[in-house]
């Protein structure tokens, strides 16, 4: 299916700021709908870590479709750490708890787009990247978390990757920056320019 945004109106069912940010640098005219899910109900689910971050990223687009000629786009991105799924933290403490978790240890961010036209997932792009958080040390973890509240509870891992330069905790081992904040969209916005 042509995937022409002229006679369509893009929503973006995040209110994610890498994403709309990531979006806005592409020239794309979007409106933002923040989604309308529970994660931690699909994420108590015994299913593939995989299956989980795809299947929210669908739920996410469906919950805001307000009409069946909008194309929607909804995505979501999961941490494993150990075969352990780490969670964005709902405090400083559990923020400083996963930075710890973390420390000098491999990780994978799973990350998914799924866009929805008149009903049907029209596109979908799932992909892995991996990175390695220093053998960083408690008090360098106090001090970025006393800076970065805000980023802290609201990422995955309690960090961004876009800070790195500034903190250097992390080192990318496989992967690509789409997939590391989060939005593998870049094929999507290639078929829509086209």
């Amino acid at each position: 299916m042509k995937l022409s945004t002229k006679y369509q109106q893009i929503i973006l069912a995040s209110s994610s700021q890498a994403r709309i940010e990531y979006l806005e640098s592409q020239n794309i005219n979007f409106q933002i709908r923040p989604h309308k899910i529970d994660e931690s109900i699909i994420k108590k689910k015994k299913l593939h870590f995989t299956k989980i971050v795809e299947t929210l990223a669908k739920l996410k687009a469906q919950s805001v479709i307000e009409n069946k000629d909008e194309l929607v786009i909804g995505s979501d991105q999961i941490l494993i750490c150990e075969s352990k799924l780490i969670d964005k933290p709902r405090t400083i403490n559990e923020a400083k708890r996963n930075l710890i978790f973390l420390r000098n240890k491999k990780h994978k961010l799973i990350s998914s787009v799924v866009v929805i036209y008149r009903d049907e997932i029209v596109f979908k792009e799932t992909k892995e990247a991996i990175l390695q958080m220093k053998n960083i040390s408690d008090n360098d973890i106090e001090i970025y978390l006393a800076k970065n509240k805000e980023t802290a509870l609201n990422c995955v891992g309690s960090y961004k990757i876009e800070e790195n330069s500034k903190y250097n905790f992390l080192e990318e081992i496989e992967g690509d920056l789409e997939t590391i904040i989060g939005f593998p969209a870049s094929k999507f916005i290639e078929r829509i320019k086209k």
